[in-house]
C-alpha cells in the first residue's frame, strides 16, 4: 500500500508539474502580450485558453531569414509586432496564420470560405479583420491568406494587408485587400490607423514576436490523466510484488 501511495503521489506531482509548465508557456517570453492582449486573442480565436509559446523574437540585425528559420513548419501561429506609421504613431498589430509558415515563395491559398480562417488584428484599437469572403467584389481576393518567402517577414494577404520586408524593420506595408470587412470595408485602408494608404512602403516595425499555439487541457482532462497514471502505477507495483512472491 505504501508503495502504491508513493507511485500515485509521484504521478500526481508529475501531472501537476505538466500543468504548471503549460500555464507558464502562456506567460513566458510574451513581453509584447500583456494578459489582456492574450485574453483578446483567445476570444477572437474562440478555442478557450491557449498556451502561446514564443518561438521567435526579433533581435538586432535579424532578417527574414531568421524569422523563417525559427517559424517555418511550426504549425499555426500568432505574429505580433510594433508598427509605426509615417507620423510616428505606434500600434501593436499582427495576424493569425492557421497554417505553417514556409519559404516557398508562394501564397497559402484558401479558395473556399470554410478555409478562410486567418485574421489580422490591431490590439491597440481592439480590431480584428477576417479574410474577405467569396462574393464580395472578386471571389478570389480573400483567398490569399499569407505570403511565404525567404525575403519577407510575416506577411498577410495580397495587399499586402500587413507586410514585413526582408530587414524586418523598414519598408513595411499595410494595404487591406484580402482581409476586408464585407459591409463597411474599403480597399486600401491601413490596419494601423484606418486611413487610406497607397501601396508604397511606409510602415516601420519595431519588436516582432511569433507564438505557436496549443490548447490548454481542461481540468477534467487532468483528472482523467491522473487517474490513468495512478492505475498504471498501481499495476506496476503489483507486478513487482508478484515477482517477489508477495500476495
Amino acid at each position: 500500500m505504501r508503495n502504491n501511495f508513493r507511485v500515485a503521489r509521484s504521478m500526481v506531482l508529475a501531472v501537476a508539474g505538466m500543468g504548471f509548465c503549460l500555464g507558464a508557456q502562456a506567460g513566458s517570453g510574451t513581453s509584447l502580450l500583456a494578459p489582456g492582449y492574450q485574453a483578446q486573442l483567445e476570444t477572437w480565436l474562440g478555442e478557450g485558453r491557449l498556451a502561446l509559446t514564443n518561438i521567435y523574437t526579433k533581435a538586432t540585425g535579424d532578417t527574414s531569414v531568421n524569422f523563417h528559420k525559427a517559424s517555418d513548419g511550426k504549425g499555426r501561429t500568432f505574429s505580433v509586432m510594433e508598427a509605426r506609421n509615417e507620423s510616428g504613431q505606434t500600434w501593436l498589430v499582427g495576424g493569425y496564420n492557421p497554417q505553417s509558415w514556409n519559404s516557398s515563395g508562394t501564397y497559402n491559398m484558401t479558395p473556399e470560405d470554410s478555409q478562410r480562417t486567418g485574421f489580422i488584428f490591431n490590439l491597440s484599437t481592439g480590431q480584428r479583420h477576417v479574410q474577405t469572403p467569396k462574393g464580395y467584389a472578386l471571389d478570389s481576393i480573400g483567398a490569399y491568406q499569407t505570403f511565404n518567402d525567404i525575403n519577407a517577414g510575416p506577411t498577410f494577404g495580397i495587399g499586402a494587408d500587413l507586410g514585413v520586408s526582408a530587414d524586418l524593420t523598414s519598408r513595411g506595408v499595410s494595404y487591406r485587400y484580402s482581409y476586408l470587412d464585407p459591409v463597411a470595408g474599403v480597399f486600401g485602408i491601413s490596419l494601423l490607423d484606418g486611413k487610406p494608404y497607397s501601396t508604397h512602403p511606409n510602415v516601420t516595425f519595431g519588436a516582432i514576436q511569433v507564438f505557436s499555439i496549443s490548447a490548454i487541457p481542461e481540468p477534467a482532462s487532468y483528472a482523467m490523466t491522473l487517474l490513468g497514471l495512478a492505475l498504471i502505477g498501481g499495476m506496476q507495483v503489483r507486478k513487482r510484488h508478484r515477482r517477489r512472491g508477495v500476495a
